[in-house]
């Protein structure tokens, strides 16, 4: 697994090397772009049985991008604070998630390419602020169909990851019609089974490539920044070889 932690790692340095020096005739300048949402459960990643918040959660995203580089920041409200988890006396402010991003995008041809890194942040928590690299790659087949796949890695180890523990999925998106959209979406992982929280706060890795979940979707335009979507999760395992149960998922979200 080391072998494909470096891979990773090559991998996207390399497609950040190379399109660094693209040629870039247009005047450059900052676009900002922004997202709110209302979802009824926050779902990380197929963990259907221990959602983030099991309740409505509200959900914020902000990117500011200068030509093809960007930063930005996710944010939402959790049913829970690390400080309570790890048994210390937790805050309302504490039920937070912030994740703070830095990117690199390029398009060539029909394919779109974004190099990223997040950092996860987590109030109150202790061992729980992460660093995960990844890269998504997109390709329009037409004008209404396009096909994605990611790949992702933690870079280091806290108390709910290991690192080199790694995401990947694969997603294909149709338009419908002018106002619906339809896609698909499966995710799978390889959990490493070393690490610093291994066997203590992170607990005993039992499944180390695992099916994550499947998933389909629709998204509706009720105006041109205003929509709604559903998707039906099937659930799949995690590291402790849990079957996750299926679970529907709605949001309203507003983009500007």
């Amino acid at each position: 697994m080391k072998m494909l932690y470096k891979a990773v790692l090559f991998g996207c340095a390399a497609v950040s090397s190379f399109y660094c020096y693209a040629d870039d005739a247009e005047v450059k300048q900052i676009e900002a772009s922004g997202n709110l949402s209302v979802v009824s459960k926050y779902v990380s990643r197929g963990l259907t049985n221990a959602p983030e918040n099991d309740d409505v959660a509200v959900q914020a995203a902000l990117n500011l991008a200068y030509g093809n580089f960007y930063v930005g920041y996710w944010g939402s409200t959790l049913g829970y604070s690390y400080a309570e988890v790890q048994g210390r006396q937790g805050h309302r402010s504490d039920k937070f998630e912030h994740n703070f991003l830095l990117g690199y995008t390029h398009s060539r041809e029909n394919y779109d390419w974004d190099l990223w890194n997040a950092t996860y942040y987590y109030p109150g928590g202790k061992h729980t602020t992460g660093n995960e690299l990844g890269l998504n790659i997109s390709r329009a087949l037409n004008d209404q169909t396009s096909i994605g796949a990611s790949l992702s890695t933690y870079l280091y180890d806290v108390a709910y990851v290991n690192q080199g523990d790694t995401f990947y999925t694969l997603n294909l998106s149709h338009q419908l019609n002018d106002r619906l959209n339809a896609s698909v979406t499966a995710a799978g992982s390889y959990f490493n089974d070393e690490g610093k929280y291994e066997g203590g706060e992170l607990g005993d890795t039992e499944k180390q490539f695992a099916f994550r979940y499947a998933s389909a979707g629709l998204s509706y335009t009720l105006l041109p920044q205003l929509s709604v979507s559903g998707e039906y999760i099937f659930g799949g395992y995690d590291r402790y070889d849990d079957k996750q149960r299926n679970l529907a998922v709605v949001a309203l979200s507003y983009d500007f």
